[in-house]
């Protein structure tokens, strides 16, 4: 649906439903966006994440001395000690992909992306013309590229290029001209995961 706003106007739109604004005139305008997340729900999702990539875990014993106690069924604050340096052990050992995890996690989207216009299968070669003559490169709207260093993740995909600074230009700009990434453009694997993702629809060359 569209919706003309006037000067004052605020118009609510509910979690989960992607839009798009455009100024018809000169004008400031401000896009509030609100997002929060649970913390036992990350910690779940990131735990998941460990158990399907078949991270080792560290093994869990009771205290040696449990059946030489008064009263071998009591547990004590030491054996509680034990057990959250334990996992406390763990999750350090782990600190260096909850940074992946992280930037994974939040690339995709929470709803359904929109199909891009008239959108079709190129080849390498015709990318590297259609950007060479100056053709504009559009993002799909609502897509999410974030990047963690060098590591760039596009709704939820790794990018396995190591072209950082090409990718910095996409993720920074909605609107690709084609002198922008034009010295990367001979840069066959560069051109070849472009070419990828733009055929998956996350780009699309404006009309």
């Amino acid at each position: 649906m569209d919706e003309e706003l006037s000067s004052g106007d605020i118009l609510y739109i509910p979690k989960g439903f992607p839009h798009e604004a455009t100024s018809t005139e000169a004008a400031m305008s401000y896009c509030l966006q609100f997002w929060t997340d649970n913390s036992l729900r990350m910690i779940r999702n990131w735990t998941a994440s460990l158990s399907d990539e078949n991270h080792r875990g560290i093994e869990y014993s009771p205290s040696p001395d449990l059946l030489l106690r008064d009263d071998p069924t009591e547990i004590l604050p030491q054996d509680l000690t034990a057990l959250q340096d334990m996992m406390s052990q763990f999750l350090l050992q782990k600190i260096a992909h909850l940074d992946t995890w992280f930037v994974q996690e939040m690339s995709p989207t929470s709803y359904e992306l929109p199909k891009a216009p008239e959108a079709q299968v190129y080849a390498p070669s015709q990318v590297q013309t259609l950007l060479q003559q100056g053709h504009p490169l559009r993002r799909l709207m609502g897509l999410r590229m974030l990047h963690i260093g060098n590591r760039y993740f596009v709704n939820g995909e790794f990018l396995l290029s190591d072209h950082a600074d090409a990718w910095n230009v996409l993720a920074r700009h909605r609107t690709i001209e084609g002198p922008m990434l034009i010295k990367f453009i001979n840069e066959a694997d560069f051109l070849a995961e472009l070419t990828l993702i733009i055929n998956k629809g996350y780009w699309y060359f404006q009309p």
